[in-house]
């Protein structure tokens, strides 16, 4: 940068040089005097001497002026609002941040977006591992042409990693409308294009996008490997296919017994168990339980990692049933059925929400064949996984019923807060910061439409196919 762009206007920085050439001034001064008398008395010792201190002041205060109005500039150039910026607490909760604890978060889907969401104010050591199984819809077909692996679940986790995630949303969902590439993904083009600048390693791929969006955190495939996910189903049926799957359960009324990976052996992408290894804390879903949570754990790589963790690991309930995956599931059937794929010693806590849900949304899940998650307290405790019940619940701006990423994420990090060692001194410092921020976040107002209002069992709808 040439010399003389600090004294553009506005930079607010010239007034600071001039004080800082004054103290210089006063010291260099003061110094003169002293040296030049053979005898000084003590009134002008005393003088020169306040003079000196003058300028040492006005160097010492007009360089820290001068910086934090670099840092301020820096900020509002960077930052959404650049109005009553706190330099102090904006370079302490970035610090904070960069420095808290590792967490790794496994699933996929709009539940896993949730729980990032809400995880990445409390820390920037995240790293989300997704099923990296593809399927039969247009998207991973399109995907697979580009060299690419399905995009769906990386591409969720990058928009609920960023710092403008509507911005990041309408950009990483973009559909060209028009010309050659109608029809095409942006984020699809994105990864490919990077891929190919990587040199086919899509795991360099995504982490270098992650680094170009400025994403918090990182983002990655459980293998690198193609893989597909099979399920046998309860009369004996096999199919492989994410996408045929649902629809074969609902073909042949027959619920999902088993779900395996096709080819059965593939290896683990870099990073992956050495992020588990190292984790502090382990979040599993929420998300649909046989395409995205148990997928992502199949690989005995990957589930020993956890079971070995020191970590504390939480499990996150869904709140509704899965249409074709979970349909008449309590809580304990989702433990349970992680148990029998993955073996136990993957979970520690389960989170499963008890909310006052109007009729109308229960209605309108009802009517698409989900319905409440059952919370059933003797079966989870019967599983020796120890469960926490809060009111998580919240409509989205479709009117779906979710996680809410303040409260679930306040809830995962006070959990995590309190199973740390206080007498080590490295946790009892994390901890210390940790407090710090949780005592911080106030309790969000729970939206009008949940209040007052009481808990209607829901009935399942009669399949209207089987009608038929």
């Amino acid at each position: 940068m040439n010399f003389l762009e600090w004294f553009r206007a506005n930079l607010k920085l010239k007034r600071w040089l001039v004080f800082i050439l004054i103290g210089v001034f006063l010291i260099a001064y003061g110094i003169n005097k002293l040296i030049q008398n053979d005898s000084i008395e003590i009134k002008e010792i005393l003088w020169y001497g306040g003079i000196m201190v003058v300028g040492v002041v006005s160097v010492v205060f007009s360089y820290i002026m001068s910086q934090t109005q670099l840092l301020k500039t820096v900020a509002e150039a960077t930052t959404k609002s650049n109005k009553n910026l706190n330099i102090k607490k904006l370079l302490y909760d970035k610090t904070a941040l960069e420095k808290g604890i590792k967490i790794v978060v496994i699933g996929g889907g709009s539940g896993l977006a949730s729980v990032l969401r809400g995880l990445k104010t409390y820390s920037e050591n995240i790293t989300a591992i997704v099923s990296a199984a593809g399927g039969a819809n247009k998207d991973d077909s399109i995907a697979s042409e580009l060299g690419i692996l399905p995009p769906k679940d990386i591409r969720q986790s990058i928009i609920a990693l960023s710092s403008s995630e509507e911005k990041m949303k309408n950009l990483m969902k973009y559909n060209f409308k028009t010309g050659t590439l109608k029809g095409q993904n942006f984020a699809n083009l994105l990864l490919a294009a990077m891929n190919d600048i990587c040199d086919n390693n899509f795991a360099k791929a995504i982490k270098d996008t992650s680094e170009v969006l400025s994403v918090t955190g990182k983002v990655l495939p459980v293998t690198l490997d193609r893989v597909n996910i099979g399920a046998v189903l309860k009369d004996g049926t096999r199919v492989v296919g994410e996408h045929s799957i649902v629809d074969k359960v609902f073909e042949r009324n027959s619920p999902i017994e088993k779900i395996f990976m096709q080819p059965s052996v593939v290896e683990p992408a870099p990073e992956v168990v050495q992020s588990i290894k190292s984790a502090d804390l382990i979040v599993i879903g929420p998300g649909s339980l046989y395409t995205g949570i148990i997928p992502a754990m199949l690989l005995k790589e990957v589930a020993d990692s956890i079971k070995g963790s020191k970590a504390l690991k939480i499990f996150v309930a869904n709140i509704m049933s899965e249409p074709g995956q979970t349909d008449g599931y309590k809580v304990s059937d989702l433990i349970n059925s992680i148990h029998e794929h993955i073996g136990k010693g993957v979970i520690d806590y389960v989170l499963a929400n008890e909310s006052d849900i109007m009729p109308e949304y229960i209605r309108r899940y009802n009517e698409e064949g989900s319905e409440i998650l059952e919370v059933d307290k003797s079966e989870v405790k019967a599983s020796g996984v120890k469960l926490v019940v809060d009111d998580f619940a919240v409509p989205d701006d479709r009117g779906y019923i979710r996680h809410d990423p303040k409260k679930l994420s306040e809830t995962i990090m006070t959990m995590a807060y309190k199973n740390m060692d206080l007498k080590h001194h490295k946790q009892a410092f994390e901890a210390y910061k940790l407090k710090s921020k949780l005592d911080k976040n106030k309790k969000k107002k729970k939206s009008i439409l949940f209040q007052d209002t009481k808990i209607v069992t829901p009935t399942k709808l009669k399949n209207e196919k089987k009608e038929k």
